[in-house]
């Protein structure tokens, strides 16, 4: 019975984050209630706000799982190990720690990426949200990898990452140029940290 239940919640808590997207992407995050999206969902805003404790978090609902995958990837590394570490997963592919890689990203998924991108740069909320969270990404990091100094200026360059991979996606450039970018300006930080902690 408990499997049934959490499969339940799982299902109610994705089908919330899904019409949230929607949403967001159709009016902008800061144009979108959540009485919309409990609507949306055909849910209560209390059964909104029981999954998600503010309306940043219905748009950010996926990092919680990139900070544990990075924090698993460095875990018990020395730094320059950790930055080997996490080299893949800042270049290889269009998401950070995501499932696929630059070569094998479809039109329909950048295009949905671009979107995406485009709906965070136009919110002033999210785009401080987003520099919070990333600098919240500092403490765990440090945690895994031992080393502080190291976390922030890994931190620095995830942040990197992002702005690199948003930059290019609200220019509307194809994917084969912002995996170029990604890889010469966030692979030169990588392979600064790495001489930094050598």
């Amino acid at each position: 019975m408990a499997g049934l239940r959490e499969r339940k919640h799982a299902e109610t808590r994705q089908r919330i984050s899904d019409e949230a997207t929607r949403l967001f992407e159709r009016q902008g995050f800061e144009n979108v209630t959540l009485a919309q999206v409990a609507d949306a969902a055909g849910v209560s805003v209390k059964t909104v706000t029981n999954y998600f404790g503010a309306k940043d978090e219905l748009f950010f609902d996926a990092e919680p799982a990139v900070l544990d995958h990075l924090v698993t990837t460095v875990r018990g590394l020395p730094p320059a190990a950790a930055t080997a570490a996490l080299r893949p997963l800042a270049l290889d592919g269009p998401l950070l720690a995501g499932p696929f890689r630059w070569d094998t990203v479809d039109a329909r998924t950048w295009e949905a990426m671009r979107v995406w991108a485009r709906c965070e740069h136009d919110s002033p909320t999210l785009t401080v949200r987003r520099a919070a969270l990333t600098l919240a990404w500092c403490r765990p990091l440090a945690a895994a990898a031992g080393s502080t100094a190291w976390a922030a200026l890994a931190t620095g360059t995830l942040a990197l990452r992002h702005d690199v991979v948003q930059s290019g996606l609200l220019a509307d450039h194809p994917p084969g140029r912002v995996a170029h970018d990604v890889r010469a300006s966030v692979g030169a930080a990588l392979d600064a940290l790495e001489r930094g902690f050598a």
